[in-house]
C-alpha cells in the first residue's frame, strides 16, 4: 500500500523555560526573546507525518533513534507511543534511562500523535465508538513497513497506550496477537468492558493456555486515588490481582499495577517503569556492576559474551551490551577502564576485541585496543589499529577528528 511521507520542516526539541510574576522580575534583567535566546537545542527526535490510506488522513509520528544509531550496526526492538503528545517524550526518557542501566535493550521510540485530543477515542474499543480495525491495518500495512524499510527494526515490538487508548491494546491482543510482543497498559479500565458481559482481564488470562497465542507480555496500571471516581474500577483489580495468586505464565505473562499516592495520567511515570520492568524482569536483567577485580577472570567472555548470548536466546534478537554509559559499571568502555586501572593489559585487550565485534565502527574502541597492543610491545598491530581508528573519526565524528588524530599520533610514536 502506497504511503506518502511529509517531513516537517522542524525537528522536537526539548525547550527549557522559566516564568515568573511581574513583582518578581521588575529590578531583573529581561530574558531575551526565544528566536535570540543563545544555545543549541537539545534534540530528542524527528517529527513528521505520513499520509495513511487506511485511516484517510496524515498521521504525525515522532521518532527517536538511540545514541550513537548511526554509528553501530545493529537493529532495535520499536517501542509505539500511542497519544504521542502527551507519552513520547517520557517513554523515551524512561526507555534510555533503563538502557544506560543495562535494564532493557536500547530502543526505537515511535509515537504516534493524536493531532485532537478527542481523537484518542479512535484508538479505544469499538463498542465506544473506536476504529481499532482501522488502527490495526495502519500498524501492519503501513507504518510497520514503512519503518521496515527506513530504520534497522526487530520484530520485537511493544505498545503502549493510556486510559482510553489501551483499548487499542486489548483488541489487538485478541484479534493480532502476532502484532505486538508486549503491552503497556496505563490507567487501564478494566471496567470498561470490551465485549458486552465479558471481564477484560478474564479475555486476557483465556489466552494463557492457548498453545496458537504468542508468548506475549500485559502490564495493567491504574491509581489508586481512580477508584473513587469511575464505577467497578476498584472491585475490577482487586478481582485481577486475587486471580493472579493462582495464576502461572505459560503464553501470557501478566503484571497487575495499583499505584498508591498516584494521579490518573501521572502514573504512567511510575508506570512505564514498572512496565518495562515486567517485559525485562530484574531477575534476568542483572546489574551488571561489580565490586573489587579478579585479575584472573576473562570477563569479555564470561561476563559479557555468554550473558549477552543467553539474553538474545530469551528474547529471539541480538541483545548487546552498552557501549558508554552514565557510570563505569554499566557499560564496556567502563569495563575496559576498569581493567585498565585494576586488571590487566590482557583484560583490556580482550574487552576491547568483544567491544569491536558489537561496535565495529567504534573510534574509542579501537584507540582503546590500539593503546592496549602498544602496552603488550605489539607495535604493527597498535599501528593498524590506531590507523583503523583515524579512519572512523573521518567518517563518524569529523567534529572531533583533530582531537582523534592526536591520540592516534601519541600511539604510533
Amino acid at each position: 500500500m502506497k504511503l506518502l511521507i511529509k517531513f516537517l520542516p522542524f525537528i522536537t526539541s526539548l525547550i527549557f523555560e522559566s516564568s515568573c510574576t511581574h513583582a518578581q522580575t521588575e529590578n531583573l534583567p529581561q530574558a531575551p526573546h526565544a528566536e535570540n535566546a543563545k544555545g543549541e537545542p537539545i534534540i530528542i527526535g524527528n517529527k513528521f507525518e505520513i499520509y495513511s490510506e487506511v485511516l484517510g488522513e496524515e498521521k504525525e509520528l515522532y521518532i527517536s533513534l538511540p545514541p550513537k544509531y548511526n554509528e553501530h550496526v545493529q537493529s532495535y526492538p520499536i517501542v509505539f507511543s500511542l497519544e504521542a503528545e502527551y507519552l513520547f517524550e517520557v517513554t523515551n526518557t524512561v526507555t534510555q534511562y533503563m538502557a544506560s542501566r543495562s535494564k532493557m535493550p536500547e530502543s526505537i521510540v515511535v509515537g504516534i500523535a493524536n493531532g485532537e485530543f478527542d481523537k484518542r477515542h479512535e484508538a479505544g474499543y469499538k463498542r465506544w465508538g473506536g476504529k481499532p480495525e482501522e488502527y490495526i491495518r495502519f500498524f501492519r500495512h503501513e507504518l510497520i513497513p514503512y519503518l521496515e524499510q527506513n530504520y534497522r527494526v526487530n520484530s520485537h515490538r511493544t505498545i503502549i497506550g493510556l486510559s482510553p487508548s489501551t483499548g487499542f491494546l486489548f483488541e489487538v491482543f485478541h484479534s493480532q496477537p502476532d502484532l505486538f510482543h508486549s503491552y503497556l497498559a496505563l490507567s487501564a479500565h478494566l471496567e470498561w468492558d470490551r465485549v458486552t458481559g465479558s471481564s477484560l482481564f478474564d479475555e486476557v488470562i483465556s489466552k494463557n493456555n492457548d498453545p496458537n497465542h504468542p508468548k506475549t507480555v500485559f502490564y495493567m496500571g491504574r491509581a489508586a486515588s481512580d477508584f473513587s471516581t469511575f464505577v467497578h474500577s476498584e472491585e475490577k483489580f482487586d478481582d485481577a490481582l486475587l486471580k493472579l495468586k493462582n495464576y502461572t505464565p505459560d503464553r501470557v505473562r501478566i503484571k497487575v499495577d495499583v499505584m498508591d499516592n498516584e494521579e490518573h495520567y501521572l502514573m504512567s511515570l511510575a508506570g512505564l517503569r514498572s512496565g518495562f520492568e515486567a517485559i525485562y524482569p530484574d531477575d534476568v536483567w542483572r546489574n551488571p556492576g561489580w565490586a573489587g577485580w579478579d585479575k584472573t577472570i576473562d570477563y569479555a567472555h564470561e561476563h559479557f559474551k555468554t550473558y549477552y548470548d543467553k539474553l538474545s536466546s530469551i528474547y529471539g534478537f541480538d541483545i548487546y551490551p552498552v557501549e558508554n554509559a552514565h557510570g563505569y559499571g554499566f557499560s564496556l568502555t567502563g569495563k575496559i577502564h576498569g581493567a585498565e586501572k585494576f586488571g590487566t593489559n590482557q583484560q583490556v585487550i580482550q574487552l576491547a576485541k568483544l567491544g569491536i565485534s558489537y561496535f565495529p565502527n567504534s573510534v574509542q574502541l579501537h584507540l582503546r585496543l590500539a593503546e592496549a597492543y602498544k602496552e603488550d610491545g605489539n607495535i604493527p598491530l597498535a599501528i593498524e589499529t590506531s590507523q583503523k581508528a583515524r579512519k572512523l573519526a573521518k567518517e563518524f565524528k569529523p567534529e572531533d577528528l583533530q582531537a582523534f588524530n592526536k591520540k592516534v599520533e601519541e600511539i604510533e610514536n
